[in-house]
Formats: C-alpha cells, structure tokens, sequence
C-alpha cells in the first residue's frame, strides 16, 4: 500500500477551463518530509533537490468516464449474455464511456472505474492494458483524507457471458497477464492485491454472491505474467456468468498500480499445453514521426522539412505464438486533408521466433533505397495536423481486420504542428519538483527560425499537499554550452499553478511579462518563491530531462543538469505567424487592470497599488489572517507600507472584487 505521511491534506479547486489552441487562421491538414514513498530523490549538497512523485490525479474528462455507465446490454445476444470466445487485449475502446462511442460492438465490460492505458505498464503483450489504482472512473482518489487507508477501489466486471451448456470436463479456463505496477506505482507486496471473482446465483433466493477463485499480493512490477483459472464449478457454467478484477490499496491517488492484458475465456484450455496460435502484436505506442520533438510550429519546420525528419524508427513487436512468425509485413501511412500518403515500402519480417519480442527498424527519412518520407510542407497556413499510422499484416484468428479502428495489428496518433515546441508525449506518468526556495528550473530548446518568445505551456499535476497558492517567475536564458546563460527579457509578473482535475493532461499557458525575440538555442523555464513543491508533469516515455533539463540553487549556484529520467511538460509557445495564440483566460491574479500592483515583490518597504475605482482594501496573509486594510477614497496611485510585514505571500483584495498576489521579501 502507498504510504502518505501528511498531516493536513486540501483538496484542490477544480478548474473547469479548458486549455486549448486559438488556430487563428490555422486550417488543419487532416480529415479528422510530506511525501509518499517510491519518489526518486536527487541530492545536491545534502539536500533532496529534485523528487520525483506519484500522481493523486490523471483527470479524465467531464462526460467521458461515469461511475454509473454499464454496458450496452442491447448489443448482447438474444438472452443477454455473450458467447465463448470472450476476449480482450484492450487495444480498442472496449470500455463502455463515452471515448469508445462508435465503438459498442467491442465493448466487453459492464464498467469503467478501470481504466485503458498505454503508457504505464512495462512489456505488455499488446498495445493497451486496463489498468487498476486507487483513482475512481473520472480520475480522482477514492479518498481525499484517508490516504493511507486501504480499501476496495477499481472494479473491472465482464459483460454476462452464456456457459450453460458447459460442464467441468469442457476445459473452461480463464487465461489473463497481469504486472504490478510498471512505470508507475508498485503495489506493496503482501499489503495490496489484486483478487478475480466469479459470479454465481442462488437458484432458490435469486442472491448473488461473488466468490474469489484467484487473488496475488506480489507480481512482478517490470513484466508481464501469464494465469489460468478454471471455471468448472456447476453454479458457475450458467447463463449470465460473469467475472470481474479487483484490487486492494491505497485509495488516495494513482497508485499501486495493476496492469492486466490478453484476456481470454474459452473452452478447450488445457494449460499444460495451451498455446496462442498465429498472433503477432505491435506492444509500444509511438508519437513522432519528427527527428528532435514531438510537436514544433509549422513555420519553424518550413524551413528545412527533410532536416526535421526522423531518419528511421524502431517499432516494437511480439510474437505471442508458439509458433515461427515467417513473413511479418509492416508499413505506416500518413493522412493529410487531401490525401493519404502510403509509404511505398513494406518492411518484412521473417523467421520471428516463437514467444519472442522483436523490432521492425523503419526508414522514415533516410532511406538507403531513396523512399524518404516528409510531411507535405505546401500547407500555407500557420498549423498543420496529420494523422500517421503504423500497421502490420493483420495475423491471427482473435483478431481480423478492423476497418477504422485501431488494434493491437495497428497504432495512430497524431502529427501537431503548431505554434510550440514539444518533447513530451503530452501524457504524464509521474510528478517532476523542486525542493529549494528560489529554485530556477530551465528547458533548453534549438529554435529553427527566429521568432518571438510569447509565453510558456505547462503541465502542473494536482498533489496531496496544495500548491496552488505558491508563486513562480517565468524565465529565459541564452546558452553556452549546453547550459542556460544570460537572462532574456525581465519578468516580475508572479503566476501560480493551475492544477487542472477536469481534464486529461491539461496544459495552462503562462505569458512573460512581454514578448521576448529569440534565436538560436534558449532555455525557457521559472523561478520558484518557495521551496514548496509545484509537481510539473512528468512524461516516463520520452527522456529529454538528461541533456535538456537543467536546475539551479539560488542566486550564484552553478546549474546541475537534471538526474531524473523523463521530460519535464515544459513547452515555449512562439508567435510563429500566429494572429492569436491561447483562448483561455490566464489564472486570475494581476492580470485584472482593476488593481495593479508594483513593485512585485515588494523589497524597499512599499507597495505600490493602481486603482481604477474607490473602495476598501485589506491585506490577508496565506494563514488567513487581516493584517491591514485602510481605504482608498479616489481611483488613481496609493501606497501600502510593508516596512513591518514578514517575508511571505500576500492577498490584497479590494472592496470592489478585485485581488493581486503579492510577495514580500
């Protein structure tokens, strides 16, 4: 079980904006202490700068994952039970939420408090596993006190299956892969489980009762392990049959992970000599097709589109057979608003070995054959979009050819070219802090073109302990070296987290004071007031953090390169030919004109406040106490003397609603 050693815990705020592109005139060219343990910690001069922490949230979107939605009973079989085979590796929207409309024919599961995910678990046989923690189906803890305390949490519980007609001779089994944990995570071994149950009915009462037949407390948290259950007790071989996955644990976030995979009910199952005939899987999601970044402004890749390009990429594979795979044929294509682009090439495969991984290396932009591939750079416009798809030869009786959707014989994603630079996978699977007062946090980007610096994207993830009153500076930097250099632009503007908990991986954009012209290599990050912990998103699937990310202490510190792998969810927004470039509204602090507060923070023992209309003033520090208030009589410049007031954050709120953060040193 994840242990939590907090003494108060807040929940946070939910902010229900939701962060997205204002294309402009963007035509896309596409058809479509305190802390819990598990957290790495490096040490600088004794003291634990970096931390990397678990999640309390992956926040779901509004509308998208109910606890009350079940499955869609009309698609069953006449009786309202499905047929052997049962079978679900999870790589479409087999979940029954609203992500997988459209998709109903392959729901198989009559709830959704479990989860699909693709970039948590360690080896996983196929692409997509359901996944099961102590968050509840939109993406919250089961508890937001009790975090130490252990519980029920997920529940994952097939659709109603028809097994009469079967007896225990009929070899009826179960077949599943589970792991604990992966790249999040780990369950506490012989504190936490996982348990699978079967349903049975009372034939004179008509009560139900649900009887574990399975259950482990200890897995390993880096591979995958294969289980079979017989089912071949009479009050289970009936009509109605269903199974389901629980797990024991903690209850206050995304912990104590449990990945299950490759689920399998049938007859015939001897698991002595069980073998998976004919299947071939792509296991491992892939996200650029771009040589340096996951997403870069369209301008920028104008310049030189053939330099941008990946020069190859690895695909990983399975061969979950017993069996030789002799020809794997493998390709990818790419979708644009006007046409689809089909590499010419087919890459083969042949003599893949039985119960193997293996790779399938692609020539995306050198190709010794000269087949290269680059993105239609002729789109005139400031984004462009392409849906790209890696495909192989569709192989196996469980799975046929799906027309328009994914499985685990295909993987898609898509190609943004906007107006930010990207190394990120937009997915969070841990928390990046710093622990020092003062911190400087940099990212370093090479920019293709000279443009106009605007602002920051950054994921902040929610955490136990609320940070959502603590302030940073943005910053930018020039290079030498490989290492931030001289300060680019001045930013006195203070901001504050956004912790977004209803959205998936949201990101909230943050303006410099005004807008910085760049070149070259720059760095872009912040400076922290506080040595409180702000939880930047951490995406565990791309590792830009060693070589990218630098950190420093304090004014004079040297900067240390980061030792956390992963990427910071970092990113620089540029003008890159944009008419407008956000269309949320910034977090609510100074940017109301109504009041204006400098200098901030306030060093010489005066604060300066711009009024537009007359009214009270009072001055709250962070413990929620009045230390000061007074009235203003006139609109126009008044000062607030500071010459007594402790170092710390300050709310000066007016009379008339507005507020400002103020920082007193």
């Amino acid at each position: 079980m994840q242990r939590v050693n907090i003494t108060s815990i807040q929940s946070h705020a939910v902010l229900v904006m939701a962060v997205c592109w204002a294309v402009g005139s963007c035509r896309p060219a596409t058809a479509q202490s305190t802390f819990p343990v598990q957290q790495m910690e490096v040490e600088e001069r004794g003291v634990s700068v970096e931390q990397e922490r678990d999640l309390q949230f992956v926040a779901m979107p509004k509308g998208k994952r109910t606890s009350h939605q079940t499955g869609n009973s009309s698609l069953l079989p006449r009786g309202g039970s499905m047929s052997l085979p049962f079978f679900d590796d999870f790589s479409t929207p087999s979940l029954p939420n609203g992500e997988g409309v459209g998709y109903e024919l392959y729901h198989r599961w009559a709830d959704t408090s479990a989860r699909i995910t693709q970039t948590f678990a360690v080896g996983a046989p196929t692409i997509g596993v359901a996944t099961m923690d102590g968050l509840d189906a939109s993406g919250y803890p089961y508890s937001f006190v009790d975090v130490n305390t252990p519980g029920w949490c997920d529940t994952l519980t097939s659709l109603p299956l028809a097994l009469n007609g079967y007896f225990p001779e009929s070899d009826v089994h179960l077949m599943f892969y589970v792991e604990g944990g992966g790249l999040g995570n780990a369950p506490e071994p012989f504190e936490d489980k996982l348990i699978l149950e079967f349903k049975s009915v009372d034939d004179v009462s008509g009560e139900v009762f649900w009887n574990e037949v399975w259950s482990t407390d200890s897995v390993s948290s880096v591979s995958f392990e294969r289980v079979f259950v017989a089912v071949d007790q009479p009050m289970h071989l009936t009509n109605g049959f269903q199974f389901r996955f629980r797990n024991y644990g903690a209850m206050g976030g995304n912990v104590d992970l449990w990945h299950i995979d490759y689920v399998l009910l049938n007859d015939q199952i001897d698991p002595e000599t069980f073998e998976v005939v004919s299947e071939v899987a792509i296991t491992r999601p892939e996200n650029t097709l771009l040589r340096d970044f996951t997403r870069m402004p369209w301008s920028h890749f104008q310049e030189n589109p053939v330099f941008f390009m990946r020069d190859s990429l690895t695909l990983l594979q399975r061969n979950l057979s017993t069996t030789q795979a002799d020809n794997v044929f493998t390709g990818f294509s790419v979708r644009s608003e006007d046409n689809t682009m089909e590499f010419p090439n087919f890459f083969q495969n042949t003599n893949v070995l039985p119960e193997s991984v293996f790779t399938t290396g692609m020539y995306i932009g050198s190709n010794p054959q000269g087949d290269d591939f680059v993105f239609d750079d002729t789109v005139n416009d400031t984004c462009a979009i392409f849906d790209v798809s890696f495909w192989e030869s569709s192989i196996g009786l469980l799975h046929t050819e799906k027309v328009g959707v994914v499985d685990n014989d295909s993987i898609a994603f898509q190609q943004v070219f906007s107006n930010d630079y990207a190394y990120d996978d937009g997915s969070a699977e841990k928390a990046y802090s710093l622990t020092a007062t003062g911190g400087k946090l940099a990212v370093r980007f090479p920019i293709a073109e000279p443009d106009t610096l605007l602002g920051l994207a950054i994921h902040f993830t929610p955490y136990y302990t609320n940070s959502d009153l603590e302030t940073f500076l943005l910053r930018a930097w020039s290079d030498s070296v490989g290492k931030p250099a001289q300060q680019l632009g001045e930013n006195y503007q203070f901001h504050t987290p956004q912790y977004f908990t209803d959205g998936y991986d949201l990101f909230a954009f943050y303006a410099y004071d005004d807008p910085i012209p760049v070149e070259g290599i720059i760095h872009v990050g912040l400076v922290q007031a506080n040595d409180a912990l702000l939880n930047f998103g951490l995406d565990k699937n791309t590792n830009a953090n060693l070589g990218e990310v630098h950190y420093q202490l304090g004014l004079g510190g040297s900067w240390v390169s980061s030792e956390i792998p992963g990427t910071v969810m970092i990113r620089p927004v540029l003008r890159a030919g944009k008419d407008e470039v956000w269309s949320a509204i910034e977090e609510p602090i100074d940017t109301d004109r109504g009041l204006i507060v400098y200098p901030n923070p306030s060093i010489a023992g005066t604060l300066n406040a711009v009024v537009q209309l007359p009214g009270n003033w009072e001055l709250w520090n962070v413990h929620g106490q009045r230390v000061d208030a007074g009235n203003w009589v006139t609109p126009g410049l008044h000062s607030i003397s500071t010459i007594n007031r402790a170092p710390g954050i300050y709310i000066l709120q007016h009379s008339e609603g507005f507020s400002a953060r103020v920082l007193i040193q």
